[in-house]
C-alpha cells in the first residue's frame, strides 16, 4: 500500500525540477555503500517519482512543499537517498530561476543537460547551509558517509581542485557552486547553528523524542528565516514509529492525516509519502503471505528473482513488465491508478533476509511489522488491531486527492439510492465531535456521511456544532435514500431526535429494542450491556476476511467494511478498550484527548441497527398456498 498526501497532479509534476535533479544525481553521484559501492547511482521509478514530487513547483515557480516525509521499510536506502538530495541541494542549481527557452542547456563537469522548452531552469543557492540531523552521531554517519564518499571519489571529486574542502566533520562548498557548507550534527547540535540552514534532513525521525524532538522542530521552524532567497525545506526519513512514544515521526504522521481528515485547514505545505504492507500478526508465519507483504512494503527496492521489473496490481497480483512497452501482459502500467512498483532488476533487498529475521523464534512480531512491513502497529489497549482496520478498507484512492469537498461527497459514488442502508448518530455540542454514519445492509459497509469535529487550531475557542446542518443531512438521507433503520445516541440532542422520531418512525422497520420500542433513540449511557454486545459482534466480524457482496445479492450478516474516509478510520483507530464487570466498553485515550471516537460510535450504532434489521426487520415472503375448490 502507498499513501501520498496530497496527491501531486500531473500538471504539477510537469513543472517539477525533479527530472533535472534525477539526471544530475545519476550523472555525478556514485553508490556510497553496500555491494554496489562505486557504481553509478540509478534511481528506481518509485524514487524518481518521489524526487519529482519533492521538487514540484507552483505556476509562479515557487516550491509547493516546505517539508517532505518519506517512510519506508528498513533497508530501503532512505539515508542514501537523503545524501544524494543533500549533494544536489549543495552543488547544483536547485531553485527556480526561469522557464527554459528552446535549445537551452546546462553544462557541469563536462556533462550537458538539454532542457525541454518550458521546463524549469534552476539557480544556485548562495551560501547554502545543509544540515544533517539524527538522534546520535552514529546515525548522522549513515547520510554523511555517502556524501563524503562522493566528494572524495567519482565525478564530484573534481571540485576539490576549485575549492571543495572535504573534512570528517564538515564539507565546504566552492564559490563556483554558490559557497556554503554541509554539516552533520545530532538534533541538539544542529538546532544551535544559527538558523541559516537552506536544507535540513532528519534521519530516522521515529527516534526523535523528548529534547531531541524539540530541538529538531526548532530547527525546522528556523528554516523560514531564509525563505525569500533560498526557499529552504526539510526532508524527514523514517521507518514506522512506535505508537505512544510521541516521536517526531508520529507527530508528522498524525498531522498529515489531520490535514487529510480536514481537522487542520491551513495549508501545511507538507508532502507525506508512506509505503507499507498490512498483514495480521497471526499470519506472519504464513510464508507465502509474508513474502507478498514484503513485496508490497519494499516495492522496487526488492531485487527480483527473474531479472525483470514487476508491478503490483490493485488486486495484489505481481506481474512482469515488458521493457519495450512499460506494460505487463494485461496492459497495466505504473501510470494507472492503484498500480505500484514491485520487485525490480535494480533492487538491492533480498527478501529472504527480512523473512528469516521475522520468522526467527525470538522475533518480536510488533517490531517486525514496524521495521519490515513499515506498518502502524496498535497500542496494547486499542479496540481493533491496525491490521484488521486496514484489511477492511474500501475505496482508499478516493480520499487522497486533497480536495476536501470531493472527500466529503465520495460516499455518494458508492451508495445507490435504492440500497438498503441504516444510520447511526453520535452527537456533541462544543467539545467532542458529532457524526452521522451510514451502513449498507447487504455487506456492512460503513460510510461517513457528515462529521464536525473541534478544530486543532485557534478556531477551537468558540467552536460549536452546526445542529441545523445535521438535521438537514438526516432529512436529506430519508428523502434521497432507502433508510430502513436509524439508531441515535440521545444525549445531548433529545429534542432534535424527538423530531426525527415523529417524522420518520413509520418508515423504520425496527427500533433498538425490537419492533415495539422507540425507533431511533438509543441510550448508550444507560444501555451499557447492549453497547458491549454490539462491540463484541462488530469486533468479531473484523477478524474475518473482508467479503465482496454483489449488488442485489442476499445480505451477508457477518460482513463488515469501512469506506476509507480518513476521518472515519482515525476514529476507529482512536478507540481504546476499558474493562467492565460485564465485559468492556470503548473510550477515548483520556477524557480530554483531542483524538475523538464519535464517528466510530456512530458507526457502531449504524452497524447495530443493521444487525437488528437483519434479525427482526426483514419480512420473509409467505409461501403461496393453493386452496383446492370445486368447479361446477
Amino acid at each position: 500500500m502507498h499513501d501520498i498526501i496530497p496527491k501531486v497532479t500531473l500538471e504539477q509534476k510537469r513543472r517539477s525540477m525533479g527530472f533535472f535533479a534525477c539526471w544530475w544525481i545519476e550523472t555525478f553521484c556514485l553508490v556510497g555503500s553496500g555491494d554496489a559501492k562505486n557504481k553509478p547511482m540509478k534511481f528506481s521509478l518509485e524514487y524518481t517519482d518521489f524526487i519529482v514530487n519533492c521538487y514540484a513547483l507552483a505556476k509562479d515557480g515557487r516550491r509547493l512543499f516546505d517539508r517532505v516525509f518519506l517512510s519506508r521499510a528498513k533497508g530501503s536506502n532512505k539515508s542514501g537517498l537523503a545524501a544524494y538530495i543533500a549533494l544536489f541541494e549543495s552543488l547544483a542549481p536547485c531553485r527556480f530561476d526561469h522557464w527554459a527557452e528552446e535549445g537551452e542547456t546546462y553544462t557541469f563537469l563536462g556533462q550537458t543537460y538539454p532542457y525541454r522548452k518550458g521546463e524549469p531552469v534552476g539557480r544556485l543557492i548562495r551560501d547554502s547551509r545543509v544540515s544533517l540531523s539524527a538522534n546520535s552521531e552514529d546515525q548522522t554517519g549513515n547520510v554523511y558517509d555517502v556524501i563524503y564518499h562522493n566528494c572524495m571519489h567519482g565525478p564530484l571529486a573534481q571540485l576539490r581542485g576549485v575549492g571543495l574542502d572535504v573534512g570528517q566533520t564538515r564539507i565546504l562548498i566552492p564559490e563556483e557552486c554558490g559557497g556554503g557548507e554541509i554539516k552533520p550534527a545530532t538534533a541538539g547540535g544542529a538546532s544551535s547553528d544559527g538558523g541559516l540552514q537552506t536544507w535540513a534532513e532528519f534521519d530516522e525521525s521515529h527516534e526523535f523524542t523528548g529534547r531531541a524532538k524539540a530541538a529538531a522542530e526548532f530547527l525546522a521552524r528556523n528554516l523560514a528565516k531564509r525563505k525569500l532567497d533560498a526557499e529552504p525545506w526539510a526532508l524527514e526519513t523514517t521507518t514506522m514509529y512506535q505508537p505512544g512514544m510521541d516521536s517526531m515521526a508520529e507527530e508528522t504522521y498524525k498531522t498529515a492525516w489531520s490535514v487529510a481528515e480536514g481537522k487542520v485547514k491551513h495549508d501545511q505545505r507538507t508532502l507525506f509519502d508512506h509505503r507499507y504492507a498490512v498483514l495480521p500478526v497471526e499470519e506472519l508465519g504464513d510464508e507465502k503471505k509474508l513474502r507478498h507483504a514484503l513485496m508490497e512494503a519494499y516495492g522496487a527496492c526488492a531485487i527480483s528473482t527473474d531479472g525483470k521489473d514487476h508491478l503490483i496490481l490493485p488486486d495484489g497480483r505481481v506481474t512482469a513488465i515488458d521493457p519495450r512497452t512499460g506494460k505487463d501482459p494485461e496492459g497495466y502500467s505504473l501510470a494507472m491508478e492503484g498500480v505500484e512498483p514491485g520487485p525490480s532488476k535494480d533492487g538491492w533487498v533480498d527478501l529472504d533476509g527480512p523473512m528469516s529475521l521475522i520468522l526467527r523464534a525470538n522475533s518480536d512480531p510488533s517490531s517486525s511489522i514496524r521495521f519490515y512491513l513499515n506498518s502502524l502497529t496498535s497500542r496494547v489497549d486499542s479496540w481493533l488491531p491496525e491490521s484488521q482496520i486496514q484489511a477492511h478498507l474500501v475505496g482508499k484512492d478516493m480520499y487522497l486527492s486533497g480536495d476536501r469537498r470531493q472527500m466529503m461527497d465520495a460516499w455518494k459514488n458508492v451508495i445507490h439510492a435504492d440500497d438498503e442502508i441504516t444510520l447511526g448518530f453520535d452527537g456533541s455540542i462544543s467539545d467532542d465531535s458529532t457524526a452521522l454514519v451510514g451502513c449498507r445492509v447487504r455487506d456492512g459497509l460503513l460510510f461517513l456521511i457528515k462529521l464536525e469535529q473541534k478544530p486543532d487550531d485557534a478556531r477551537a475557542a468558540d467552536w460549536r456544532v452546526d445542529r441545523e446542518a445535521f438535521d438537514g443531512m438526516v432529512r436529506f438521507m430519508f428523502e434521497r435514500y432507502n433508510v430502513v433503520a436509524f439508531f441515535a445516541d440521545v444525549n445531548p440532542w433529545e429534542s432534535m431526535i424527538d423530531a426525527w422520531e415523529r417524522d420518520f418512525s413509520d418508515r423504520l422497520a425496527v427500533g433498538p429494542r425490537g419492533r415495539n420500542s422507540t425507533k431511533i433513540k438509543y441510550w448508550t449511557n444507560n444501555w451499557s450491556r447492549d453497547v458491549y454486545q454490539g462491540l463484541v459482534n462488530m469486533a468479531a466480524n473484523f477478524t474475518y476476511e473482508m467479503k465482496q457482496v454483489p449488488r442485489h445479492a442476499e445480505p451477508d450478516v457477518s460482513s463488515i467494511a469501512l469506506l476509507a474516509d480518513p476521518r472515519l478510520v482515525a476514529h476507529f483507530r482512536n478507540a481504546r478498550k476499558r474493562e467492565r464487570s460485564f465485559g468492556y466498553l470503548v473510550f477515548k485515550e483520556t477524557p480530554n484527548s483531542p483524538e475523538k471516537i464519535d464517528a466510530m460510535m456512530a458507526g457502531l450504532l449504524a452497524y447495530t441497527a443493521r444487525n437488528r434489521y437483519l434479525t427482526d426487520g426483514v419480512k420473509e415472503e409467505e409461501p403461496e398456498q393453493f386452496i383446492p375448490f370445486r368447479v361446477y
